[in-house]
């Protein structure tokens, strides 16, 4: 069984007419060195050129990541599909001011066109993903200065069985409780064939057999295409992907969580109790590992 992990790094569009959050070039980086330890499967990572070279001296040169195991490719976001779509109705002075960029989150799907199809599942992880604001102090185990906020234990080859033997055969999506939690909006309830904003799908990881992905990645650009064209507006991706959970439930494996804080990273001010009867994300991550406490 063969698996690959696709994600990208793109650190500096902060201020740029793309967006994006600032500071974020060790944090990509000693995440995706933790999740790294699923050593199981191979990862390509999409960067642009003026990054490469760095990223190659630290995961190559630095820590002696093998070539075959992590492949970098350059692609410019600004030749990604539906590009003029995008900017019929983006508004560029407050993209600068954002932290999102539409070009990447439509990406995570469209970049699925440039696979030969030779692995057997193929996983999305955002290169952040494994950071201290999501996972508790227990599971970070990092000694660097920067790395033990992003060094967890809980990446491993066990946690990617887990993860393909829980997707089974459908299509795996995560997705945050979005009422008594209320996280965010959705797309115009026209296009749901039965309105339920109740779960917010998020675009950290998802996946599963190369099967599935054609009909998944059709799925998500026709709603793309058709939403931007008639709405006049650039949803989420994650909007679309709680759209498809809705629509077409039947593809998709979802795994369900309440808040995304831990006692480790949420207010000071919140008792102890508070997470007592809500389901964090880290919990989904301790899940695949077999953990139950």
């Amino acid at each position: 069984m063969s698996v690959k992990i696709i994600t990208c790094i793109y650190s500096d569009l902060a201020g740029t007419e793309f967006g994006g959050r600032t500071s974020r070039g060790g944090h990509y980086r000693w995440s995706l060195l933790s999740l790294l330890k699923m050593t199981d499967a191979n990862f390509l990572c999409y960067t642009s050129d003026r990054e490469l070279e760095s990223l190659q001296s630290f995961f190559y040169d630095n820590h002696q990541i093998s070539r075959a195991r992590l492949e970098f490719k350059v692609f410019d976001i600004a030749q990604t599909k539906f590009f003029d779509l995008i900017n019929s109705y983006k508004d560029v002075e407050g993209t600068k001011r954002g932290d999102r960029c539409v070009e990447i989150q439509y990406s995570k799907f469209h970049w699925w066109w440039n696979e030969d199809k030779s692995y057997d599942y193929y996983y999305w992880f955002d290169a952040g993903l494994s950071h201290t604001g999501l996972i508790p102090n227990k599971y970070l185990d990092g000694t660097h200065p920067e790395r033990r906020y992003y060094e967890s234990t809980l990446f491993s080859n066990d946690f990617l069985k887990n993860v393909i033997h829980d997707t089974n055969d459908k299509f795996l999506f995560l997705a945050k409780e979005n009422e008594n939690y209320y996280w965010s909006g959705t797309v115009d309830r026209k296009w749901y064939t039965e309105y339920d904003r109740s779960r917010h799908v998020i675009g950290g990881l998802f996946g599963g057999h190369r099967s599935k992905w054609d009909e998944v990645v059709t799925i998500f650009e026709n709603y793309l295409q058709n939403i931007i064209s008639e709405d006049k507006g650039l949803p989420h991706e994650e909007h679309i992907m709680s759209l498809m959970r809705v629509n077409h439930k039947e593809l998709f494996e979802v795994k369900e969580f309440d808040i995304w804080w831990c006692p480790d990273s949420g207010p000071r001010d919140l008792d102890i109790t508070y997470y007592q009867d809500k389901k964090s994300f880290y919990r989904i991550l301790e899940e695949f590992n077999r953990i139950y406490e």
